[in-house]
């Protein structure tokens, strides 16, 4: 079997937020501590991929116990999924080899421009020695919709609209990882519906309508077409309490969907 981890399941600012006195940001609850969205799959052949490097990455690697990566997958270049891209420094110090790491086209311009220092070294150092602690030995493919060949393993990527771009679902096996879209558009419904799904992970920020991220009336609507046999709600902000949210989706009558813990781990072929 295969394995997906719910490395964070927070929204951008996670949660609790600094400085906010809300009752979810002063929960004890630990199902309310949220740190910012990722995941990671672990293979059946025991390879591990990395879905998105959020700030949290290394509080999230060390918590798991997670001592290698065979590749990462970006959804999208935002900073709340890829602003802990230098935390991966050690696994290179232990093997001395590259991590593959996939993105859309528009996504690795970005993140060429924001770590030159990592994705485009050889100009970056042309003239100067790389000094210090040096940098996280990276190598950026960009990689289109569709299916591909990632650690071995088959992928597809499926792009979805998120405010002013794009970013991508991620389908392996039975499982299916939906984060930072604010619709699903039809042929992706269709591609996840004929995918038989055990294990749907999806996005969900509030209660009410947002710009770029779907809600929860709306998630609940793109499960019921995708009817997986599980769907695990992700990303989620300051306004959903966890208690709050069972009880709200056994009142919906969605008795397939739950709401995600950071660490949660399922299961899927």
């Amino acid at each position: 079997m295969n394995k997906i981890t719910l490395m964070g399941t927070g929204t951008s600012t996670g949660v609790p937020i600094l400085g906010c006195k809300c009752h979810v940001c002063r929960s004890s609850d630990m199902r309310n501590k949220r740190l910012r969205a990722s995941a990671l799959i672990e293979t059946s052949t025991g390879k591990k991929i990395l879905i998105d490097v959020p700030p949290d990455i290394r509080t999230q690697l060390l918590r798991e116990e997670v001592n290698s990566l065979d590749a990462v997958i970006i959804t999208h270049d935002h900073a709340d999924h890829t602003h802990g891209m230098d935390d991966l420094r050690p696994f290179g110090f232990q093997t001395g080899s590259s991590i593959p790491v996939y993105s859309a086209p528009d996504a690795a311009k970005d993140l060429r421009r924001k770590f030159r220092y990592i994705f485009e070294r050889e100009s970056y150092f042309k003239d100067k020695a790389i000094l210090g602690g040096g940098i996280p030995l990276l190598d950026l493919e960009e990689v289109d919709e569709g299916e591909h060949i990632f650690a071995g393993e088959n992928f597809q990527l499926l792009p979805m609209p998120h405010g002013h771009e794009e970013t991508y679902a991620v389908v392996h096996g039975k499982c299916a990882y939906v984060v930072d879209c604010r619709e699903i558009p039809e042929k992706v419904l269709t591609t996840l519906r004929d995918a038989q799904l055990e294990i749907l992970v999806i996005d969900c920020l509030r209660l009410t309508k947002h710009s770029t991220h779907l809600h929860l009336e709306l998630s609940l609507e793109y499960i019921r077409k995708i009817n997986p046999r599980l769907a695990v709600l992700t990303h989620m902000g300051h306004d959903l309490e966890y208690l709050d949210l069972l009880h709200e989706l056994k009142a919906r009558g969605a008795k397939n969907v739950i709401p995600g813990i950071d660490g949660a781990s399922f299961h899927y072929s």
